[in-house]
C-alpha cells in the first residue's frame, strides 16, 4: 500500500509541481483482475495515474500506465496462451 499507492500519490504531486511533460508508470497484468491485495493496489495505482490527468491543471502534465505481463512459467503467463 505504501509503495503502490502513496508512492503513486508521491510522484503525481511531484511530477504536477515540477511541470514533468509526461509520467509512464509501470504495473503488472495482476492489476487487470486481482485476486490479492497487491494486485488491488497495483489496479489502485494504475487508477490514481489515469485519474491525474483530470486534474492536472495548467500545467498539463500527462499520466499512462502501461502493464507488462508475467515472467515466463508464473502463474498467469500469458505465453501458454500465446502458444
Amino acid at each position: 500500500i505504501k509503495t503502490n499507492i502513496y508512492g503513486a500519490e508521491n510522484v503525481i504531486k511531484a511530477s504536477i509541481a515540477n511541470k514533468v511533460k509526461k509520467v509512464i508508470a509501470l504495473s503488472t497484468d495482476k492489476a487487470a483482475s486481482p485476486i490479492n491485495l497487491y494486485g488491488a493496489t497495483k489496479l489502485a495505482s494504475d487508477k490514481l495515474f489515469v485519474a491525474a490527468n483530470n486534474i492536472v491543471g495548467p500545467g498539463k502534465t500527462r499520466f499512462a500506465a502501461v502493464r507488462y505481463g508475467n515472467v515466463v512459467g508464473s502463474r498467469g503467463s500469458v505465453v501458454p496462451y500465446f502458444k
